[in-house]
């Protein structure tokens, strides 16, 4: 049989306009009836109005076409956007022929990014006029930043890094003595000039690694990254990764992504109310139900999404169907039947159920409790929470017998004068994890301190608002470790007892139990998930190009633009799509 004969002759001569190589329901179409439509100089974008001197700048309007097509169809760096003005039909048709260098496009985006996010919700608006929405879904997912592992440092690493520096230093310093023994060069070992070169690289290595060590001790860093200096280590499902913790809001409807926050923390917790911030604030006369999964659960957080307008559905524990919350009493006259957020805060605070919350607020009382205040004579910055309020006292209670972690240091002072640095999270727990395996190998205490024989060190758990363990092997027969000790502070000790500089009193607090929807809270499972593994798997964007939060946060809104125009050409006919996105906003 005869192949399928060619119906065009490229030699041949073409009587058609450009337009009509496009198809009439190409995504450029929208994406150009888009941005025709936008007033981009009232969004922030520079150069909308063309300079009377010098060199001309490409149009702004056709640049940030060529962005959303590049990030709606996976072309995102600058030189392959270049290429694709060249070669792809549609850019070219965008670009009206335009081919600007990778240079000019690279520009162009970091010069309006803190714009993309306005655009975002520009678009994101348009789409959803006049459409029903449901439940907000809250959840984070980590995406890869331009950093790599090894340029990526805690305390725990560099002080790994420098005791091996240390040994190998002293082992090359060995050879050396036998070199200069033997005079003659043995046989499959260094030279006297290799040794040297290889001892100068490591004293190199190892000033450097000590700088970074005395710049996160005296700016109280956990982490240190070289590269992006914004992004974290965390644990992803490829494992410990620098990355960025997105949120996203997603409307459990429609499954458009409404919102999002950009976030380095490693934890979901406490980015419930931040998350929802933006959507509240468009609809400041609603009650917002929000839905996440159990990496969501802090007292605080609840309660400042209450205080807003916002219902927080998480997923309790097994075994559990309600939150038991606590916030301070406040006598105040309040509007139990209105749901705007001053309202709702007085009622929470005087003890009053919202009719908006009738359905999610039980048990509510006044109670009187006894808490800790802050004395007047005491120091401006002292901590009600904290009985320390200096170095020297946590590292005096420590040789008393306890493990005591200094919160602003992030560390934690042991009985043997050591210090234990910030290892990991528990997302779980919610606890932090520390160790100094180097002083574990040396301490005097090893034998009954440490009882894991796969990890011969200690390693210790405190929650974020733990200050002090007592040390269960510890007697009052121990002996006080040496002031001499490097990591025990120097300086006269103080006699007699010290004062606390607080006081306990009575005071009135609200309690209630909060009790999530759980019909509500299954839509979770099917909603947020959704736009992530659009973006990472047929989109292409497990990772960011860019460095820094605030520019990575502008790459995220090219994301969620081209993944919310991916789901509107899904949700609308052609031309529904073509009128609403051109179609201003208030």
């Amino acid at each position: 049989m005869p192949y399928i004969k060619a119906p065009i002759d490229v030699n041949q001569v073409m009587m058609t306009t450009f337009d009509n190589l496009v198809a009439p329901d190409s995504t450029a179409r929208i994406i150009k009836h888009f941005i025709d439509n936008v007033d981009l100089e009232e969004l922030g974008f520079k150069n909308t109005n063309p300079a009377t001197e010098g060199r001309p700048s490409y149009p702004p309007a056709n640049m940030m076409k060529m962005y959303l097509y590049g990030y709606r169809n996976n072309i995102r760096s600058s030189r392959k956007l270049a290429k694709a003005c060249e070669i792809n039909i549609e850019v070219k048709w965008l670009m009206e022929g335009l081919t600007p260098d990778f240079r000019v496009i690279a520009d162009f985006r970091k010069d309006n990014i803190k714009c993309m996010k306005k655009l975002y919700h520009e678009f994101t608006k348009r789409v959803t006029v006049d459409v029903k929405t449901g439940d907000v879904s809250i959840d984070g997912s980590k995406f890869k930043a331009w950093n790599s592992k090894d340029r990526n440092f805690t305390i725990h690493k560099l002080e790994e890094r420098i005791e091996w520096i240390e040994d190998r230093t002293d082992e090359y310093l060995r050879m050396i003595e036998i070199v200069d023994s033997n005079e003659d060069v043995i046989e499959g070992e260094f030279s006297r000039e290799e040794l040297d070169q290889k001892i100068d690289t490591l004293k190199e290595r190892y000033e450097t690694y000590i700088g970074y060590r005395e710049y996160m001790r005296e700016n109280n860093l956990t982490q240190l990254s070289l590269t992006d200096a914004d992004c974290k280590l965390m644990k992803m499902k490829t494992g410990m990764d620098t990355a960025y913790n997105v949120q996203t809001a997603v409307d459990t409807e429609t499954h458009l992504m409404l919102d999002y926050n950009m976030t380095n923390a490693n934890t979901d917790h406490g980015q419930l109310a931040p998350t929802m911030e933006y959507l509240k604030e468009q609809t400041p006369d609603e009650v917002v139900n929000a839905v996440a999964d159990k990496g969501y659960h802090q007292d605080r957080d609840y309660i400042n999404c209450l205080e807003n307008g916002i219902i927080p559905n998480v997923i309790p524990d097994d075994g559990k169907d309600t939150y038991s919350l606590e916030i301070d009493y406040r006598e105040s006259e309040c509007d139990p039947t209105s749901t705007d957020s001053t309202e709702l805060m007085k009622c929470l605070h005087a003890g009053i159920v919202p009719e908006a919350y009738k359905n999610s607020i039980e048990d509510m009382e006044v109670v009187e409790v006894r808490r800790k205040v802050v004395d007047d004579d005491a120091e401006e910055d002292a901590d009600p929470q904290n009985p320390f309020r200096s170095e020297e006292q946590m590292k005096t209670r420590a040789k008393e017998g306890y493990f005591v972690r200094n919160p602003e240091a992030d560390c934690v002072y042991c009985p043997s004068g050591a210090t234990l640095y910030h290892k990991s999270e528990s997302d779980k727990r919610g606890t932090i994890r520390y160790c100094n395996k180097k002083m574990c190998k040396q301490c005097p205490y090893k034998d009954r301190c440490v009882t894991s024989e796969k990890y011969p060190w200690k390693e210790i758990d405190f929650t974020k608002d733990g200050l002090e363990k007592k040390a269960k092997w510890w007697t009052d027969e121990e002996p006080t470790p040496p002031d001499d000790n490097p990591d025990i502070g120097k300086g006269e000790k103080k006699k007699g007892k010290k004062k606390s500089g607080y006081h306990m009193e009575k005071k009135k607090v609200v309690r209630f139990k909060l009790r999530p929807n759980r019909e509500k809270m299954d839509k979770r499972k099917c909603t947020s998930e959704h736009p992530f593994g659009t973006i990472k798997r047929w989109q292409g964007s497990l990772y960011f190009l860019l460095k820094r939060m605030d520019k990575v946060d502008g790459e995220f809104a090219l994301f969620g633009t081209g993944y919310n125009l991916s789901r509107a050409e899904n949700m609308f006919t052609f031309d529904e799509l073509m009128e609403r996105v051109g179609r201003k906003t208030a």
